[in-house]
């Protein structure tokens, strides 16, 4: 019987030569794999697979269902061993590519998407069997198993209305969109109709992510939807469709196109190729689409059975699905364990009497961490032996079931329980209430890299992640006298901020993951967020700009006062540490311009490298534009709509000569003062000697937003989605400013824009 194989050691040339002759002769057995998909039909039946081979790349998945069409869960042998199942005998492994790199945690703790992995990039070959091939122990279903088909789960919808929004996308219900629903890139914004079936419209929204994800990669001018894709690109964003619904219990009946015509009709096409390629962008992207989902709707899936009994009636039960069940909000959270708030609290007694004796002083006071800042966030430290912590809340009368349900143990593979933290300083997470929800771990600084240098409390009852702020427990007193809450990205910065500018200026940070619309509905009743506002200190990198930007999209919920600090390359822990309070302080007061300008210039970046192209600032202009008008509130826009009686502005006549618009002025002075200096900044940086341009085609978007079917003359700003998670936020109350046009007299410095030359530097 084959079993797991394993990678040879290194100086061995003739079993590395083995070893890439098998990975050779198994890309050639994928390619024909591949060419042998000639119709919709199979392209179908590949999609289902994947659906239950969650997790699994599209080679293998090929792979897998070529030998078990109906796969369900597979594993390797020594796997199965562990779960208490045997491999039947004369059962063959089943060939895959392993030895794919996938990416872990950030350095805060928050876990990052995953990268593009391919079947290219594998450098071993490993034998799995599937669940039919083995026989012992019933098998609980895992969480990512397909739910039935017919049985939607409860908040599905909201599940996904969330995720458009971490891509930056709002969705809205309304009349108008062509078919069941369409994306208009440059605004940011997902149409789905209104009327859809629950089922329908999941399919409809999962759709429009599965363009958002694979193609939006590129600037689009203003008005460009996804209304009537086609080819590939329309199969590859049906395909995650058919994926998210499949695993999701929708019922999924869909007509593909034949995957042998998208290659193209050119001779040297070759149809494998780009099979492979499409199907890899497909389940990446519904791999990303799914994990948050199974993350959000854990409780919403039914009780466990065994797999082994839900492979079997999945594989005969042919009695026709019954109806999909009506979309509906995620159930309530469940109530915290009564034990756990005494173990926490004893756990951090214990982490605080460990301090004194380790090395953790002498880390935080090289990070700028005062004694009394110590004492204040209770900081402590755990011990690095394997249950030192377990030992001690032992002695103390708690058993062994609390302390896992408080999440400070976990049991070993020898089946002995030992302590979750290990030499870490430890930082104390607290609730809403004030209680201690859980903890934050730093490493010891020159661990392995295999050791996270940033570790959270596992979920529990009490430690919901989306639902805490780092920093808040300490902050309320600040905030109920007026400080500006600043989000930032670790703990450690959250400290610093907080030190650094003490009254002023007050430290929060999401714990380990992206900053949720429960947190800030948690920030808004802490804080008088229409007087304060919200100051962003994130990291200066590609990832801190991309965190800011959806940021911005949450933010503007609770708050019209948004602004970003200026950070030049270091984050506000760094600042203390290498520069000192003072230098922080200044960067917090004195150097932060409106979280718009992130988005903005996010917005901007694709387009630096056609700016050279004569017509390229005119395209990255009008597309700019647009998203100003799309920030708009409310008001202001059905002022501009007002002001230009619902038509648009000409700005070049027949003779590409500039047109004075007198509107232009009124429509400056109804623009709040952020899109004001938003529309200054485009100008400036596009090189427009003024800005009526940008004013201009800012008024022409909102026309034709209004002015598309179905669409009406005063539509409602975008909203968070009914439901947040894992249980929903607490009520916002947004009430939109109507904004009317104002007299010449509160005018602002854009007025003048008009009457002057409309032409480039």
């Amino acid at each position: 019987m084959a079993r797991t194989s394993t990678p040879a050691p290194a100086g061995r040339p003739g079993q590395d030569e083995d070893r890439e002759q098998r990975i050779a002769e198994l890309r050639i057995r994928l390619h024909e794999m591949a060419g042998q998909i000639r119709t919709a039909e199979d392209w179908s039946r590949y999609l289902r697979a994947a659906a239950r081979l969650h997790g699994e790349t599209w080679a293998n998945v090929l792979l897998i269902s070529s030998r078990i069409p109906d796969a369900t869960l597979v594993k390797g042998y020594e796997a199965w061993r562990a779960a208490g199942r045997q491999v039947s005998r004369d059962e063959k492994g089943i060939e895959i590519f392993s030895g794919i790199r996938r990416q872990g945690p950030d350095r805060h703790g928050a876990e990052e998407e995953d990268q593009g992995h391919s079947w290219r990039d594998a450098h071993r070959v490993a034998y799995v069997w599937d669940l039919s091939q083995t026989s012992g122990q019933p098998v609980p279903i895992p969480s990512a198993f397909p739910a039935p088909p017919g049985e939607a789960l409860p908040g599905l919808w909201d599940s996904l209305c969330w995720l458009a929004r971490r891509e930056g996308f709002a969705v809205e219900r309304e009349d108008g969109s062509p078919g069941d629903g369409t994306t208009f890139w440059a605004a940011r914004r997902i149409r789905i109709l209104p009327g859809l079936p629950s089922g329908q419209a999941a399919w409809a929204l999962a759709h429009q992510l599965g363009h958002v994800l694979l193609h939006n990669t590129i600037a689009y001018p203003p008005g460009t939807t996804t209304s009537g894709c086609h080819g590939i690109r329309k199969a590859e964003a049906d395909s995650v469709a058919f994926i998210i619904c499949a695993r999701h219990g929708v019922r999924v009946e869909h007509a593909f196109s034949s995957p042998q015509t998208w290659a193209g009709t050119d001779p040297r096409a070759q149809p494998a190729a780009a099979i492979l390629t499409a199907g890899e962008r497909v389940t990446t992207a519904a791999a990303k689409i799914s994990r948050l989902l199974d993350h959000h709707l854990a409780g919403s899936r039914p009780a466990a059975r065994p797999a082994a009994e839900a492979a079997t009636t999945a594989r005969h039960d042919e009695r026709p699905p019954p109806a999909a069940a009506p979309v509906t909000a995620p159930p309530s959270p469940p109530e915290p364990d009564p034990r756990i708030p005494g173990v926490l609290d004893d756990a951090m007694q214990f982490y605080d009497s460990q301090l004194a004796r380790s090395w953790a002083p002498a880390y935080l006071a090289e990070r700028g961490i005062s004694g009394a800042a110590m004492r204040q966030w209770r900081i402590g430290y755990a011990p690095g032996g394997w249950a030192t912590l377990t030992r001690h809340l032992r002695a103390l009368g708690h058993d062994d079931d609390a302390i896992q349900a408080a999440g400070l143990a976990r049991n070993s593979s020898r089946g002995t329980l030992i302590d979750h933290f290990r030499d870490r300083v430890m930082l104390p997470v607290h609730d809403e209430r004030g209680n201690i929800a859980g903890f934050l771990g730093r490493a010891r600084p020159g661990a392995s890299p295999e050791v996270p240098r940033y570790l959270n409390s596992p979920e529990t009852s009490s430690y919901q992640k989306g639902s805490l702020l780092f920093g808040l427990h300490q902050a309320r007193d600040l905030l109920a006298r007026g400080a500006t809450p600043v989000i930032v990205e670790g703990p450690f910065d959250a400290i610093a901020v907080t030190m650094a500018d003490p009254g002023r200026h007050a430290g929060l940070a999401p714990c380990g993951t992206a900053l949720t619309s429960k947190q800030a509905a948690i920030l808004a009743q802490a804080a008088d967020l229409g007087s304060a506002g919200v100051l962003v200190a994130f990291d200066d990198d590609q990832a801190g700009r991309k965190a800011a930007v959806r940021a911005y999209d949450i933010l503007r919920t609770v708050s019209s006062r948004l602004q970003s600090a200026v950070l030049s390359g270091k984050d506000p822990a760094e600042i203390l540490q290498t520069q000192g309070p003072a230098a922080l302080r200044t960067i917090l007061r004195d150097q932060a311009q409106p979280l718009s300008a992130v988005v903005i210039d996010a917005h901007l970046a694709p387009w630096e490298r056609r700016l050279q192209d004569p017509e390229g600032p005119l395209l990255a202009m009008r597309s700019t534009a647009a998203v100003i008008a799309g920030l708009l509130p409310t008001g202001s826009a059905e002022a501009i709509r007002q002001i230009t009686g619902n038509r648009e502005l000409v700005t070049v006549d027949e003779q590409m000569r500039p047109v004075a618009n007198p509107e232009i002025p009124e429509i400056a002075r109804v623009l709040p003062a952020d899109a004001a200096y938003q529309t200054m900044r485009v100008a400036e940086r596009l090189g427009f000697t003024d800005c009526s341009d940008v004013l201009a085609e800012v008024a022409n978007a909102v026309t034709r937003n209004a002015a598309r079917p179905g669409s009406r003359a005063a539509r409602r700003a975008p909203q968070l989605a009914a439901s947040s998670f894992p249980h929903p936020p607490a009520t916002i109350r947004h009430d939109d400013e109507h904004v009317a046009p104002r007299p010449p007299a509160q005018g602002n410095r854009l007025t003048h824009a008009h009457g002057s030359s409309r032409s480039r530097r």
